[in-house]
């Protein structure tokens, strides 16, 4: 089942966070589709939704309509359990999602006979727009009408849908996690080094190498792209990098696992 294309969609947003802005500020382009916002409380993140994209927004569960086609929980996961039940009670025929990775699909059974997963595999920040045709949307749902219409409605945003289910998608955020999460944190360990030791202000000239070492990294195995003193057993210049850290002890710990880390993968790479 595909959407209707004279028909207009009402959709209502549950939260007003980062993914909420992100599906919000999308779907309001298109002239179909009537959103409706819904937040626990009146915040100013619900008021800037409804100012920068003039859909209706509430703080009044009763004002939720009952007569939505789809339901994007954007609450926090700990919450979606909860949030399912609330819905439980409209009675709704609605399409009902979650956008989590790491939800299991059952966790909305008791929201409706008709639910699905739209999970993109992407940071977002909230008011900072991405390119939606490149992000990859992963999608489940309970039955082949749900599947059909949640294809239609991800296709909007993406030039990648993929079905998988809950345990699969599940390693996959683990993996995004480790990549995306992980990297960022490093990055901020080489930020709070160089404003120690040197000054912050040069964390700027690490970006062409971080761009670079990302672009290669997608081409294939990583391992296989690697460089650094680690890659090439420089003992050398390792033990010159660990009198650097002397007097910033995290960051050496995870300096030499990190190091071995590498070295294994390597020889794993050369296997």
């Amino acid at each position: 089942m595909a959407l209707k294309k004279n028909k207009k969609i009402k959709i209502t947003i549950i939260g007003s966070g980062n993914i909420a802005w992100h599906i919000v500020s999308h779907l309001s382009f298109f002239k179909r589709f009537d959103i409706t916002v819904y937040n626990r409380s009146v915040t100013p993140r619900l008021k800037q939704l409804h100012k920068e994209f003039k859909v209706n927004i509430t703080a009044e569960w009763k004002k939720v309509k009952e007569d939505s086609d789809v339901f994007f929980i954007c609450s926090g996961d700990n919450s979606i359990k909860q949030v399912a039940t609330k819905i439980k009670k409209l009675k709704t025929k609605a399409l009902v999602l979650h956008t989590s990775g790491t939800t299991d699909l059952k966790e909305l059974n008791s929201a409706s006979k008709n639910i699905g997963v739209f999970y993109p595999l992407q940071t977002f920040s909230f008011g900072q727009s991405v390119n939606w045709q490149e992000v990859p949307v992963f999608i489940e749902a309970s039955n082949k009408k749900s599947l059909d219409y949640l294809n239609s409605l991800a296709r909007l945003f993406s030039n990648s849908v993929v079905k998988l289910n809950s345990a699969n998608r599940l390693k996959l955020h683990l993996a995004a996690v480790i990549a995306g999460n992980f990297s960022n944190a490093m990055y901020a360990s080489a930020y709070s080094f160089l404003d120690k030791e040197l000054n912050e202000s040069y964390f700027k000239y690490l970006g062409p190498l971080i761009n670079t070492t990302a672009k290669k990294a997608v081409f294939g195995n990583p391992s296989l792209v690697q460089t650094g003193p680690a890659a090439r057993k420089d003992k050398k210049t390792l033990q010159k990098h660990n009198a650097l850290l002397k007097k910033h002890s995290e960051l050496k710990r995870t300096y030499k696992s990190i190091s071995r880390l590498i070295a294994k993968q390597q020889t794993n790479a050369k296997l």
